[in-house]
C-alpha cells in the first residue's frame, strides 16, 4: 500500500501515464461537458463572477452567460491539488528557491514577485491574443486538428526557447 501511495502523491509519473490522463481527459470532457479544456476560460469566468456588470467585450460573450461556471471549480482543483501535493511531498511549501533562477540572480523577494507577477500578466495577455491559452491549443486544439492550434502551439514553442534563452544570455550570464 505504501509503495502505491508514493507512486500516486509522491514520485513524478511517467510521462505516458500524464499523457494518457490528459489523452482521456478532452474526450472526457466532450462527452460529459460539450466542452473543449482550456484554463485561461477559467480566469474569465472568475473575472464574470466577481464583475458581473463588466463592459468588456469578451468577458460578455456568450462563452461567459452563465450565473457560475466549472471552470471555476476546476481552477480551484488545479490549485488544492498543487497545495495537496506539496504538503504530502514531504518539502517545503513556500520556499525562494527557484532552481537555476535564485542561483545565479540574488534578486530580493519583492523583485522576485514582481518579475513573475509581470509575466503571468503577459502569459495572460498572450492567450487572449491567441484565442486560448497552451492547455486549450496545445491539447485540445490539436486533438481537434485546428489548424490554428496547430500554428499557435508553435509559435508558443519557438517563443519560448527564445524567451529562455535570452533571459539565460542577458540576465543569467551564459546559457
Amino acid at each position: 500500500m505504501d509503495a502505491v501511495y508514493r507512486f500516486v502523491f509522491i514520485d513524478p509519473w511517467p510521462f505516458w501515464l500524464g499523457g494518457l490522463c490528459i489523452g482521456f481527459l478532452v474526450p472526457g470532457l466532450y462527452y460529459f461537458l460539450n466542452t473543449p479544456l482550456g484554463v485561461s476560460t477559467g480566469y474569465g469566468s472568475y473575472l464574470k463572477l466577481l464583475f458581473p456588470k463588466s463592459k468588456l467585450r469578451w468577458l460578455n460573450s456568450k462563452t461567459f452567460a452563465g450565473d457560475f461556471d466549472w471552470r471555476i471549480l476546476f481552477l480551484l482543483g488545479i490549485l488544492i491539488g498543487a497545495f495537496f501535493s506539496a504538503r504530502m511531498s514531504g518539502k517545503p511549501f513556500l520556499t525562494e528557491a527557484m532552481g537555476l533562477f535564485t542561483q545565479r540572480l540574488s534578486w530580493p523577494l519583492p523583485r522576485m514577485l514582481l518579475w513573475f507577477f509581470t509575466g503571468g500578466l503577459l502569459l495572460g495577455l498572450g492567450s487572449r491574443l491567441a484565442g486560448g491559452c497552451t492547455s486549450g491549443h496545445s491539447i485540445h486544439g490539436l486533438a481537434n486538428l485546428h489548424l490554428s492550434s496547430l500554428i499557435a502551439t508553435v509559435f508558443f514553442l519557438i517563443f519560448g526557447v527564445l524567451t529562455v534563452y535570452g533571459i539565460r544570455v542577458l540576465w543569467m550570464g551564459g546559457v
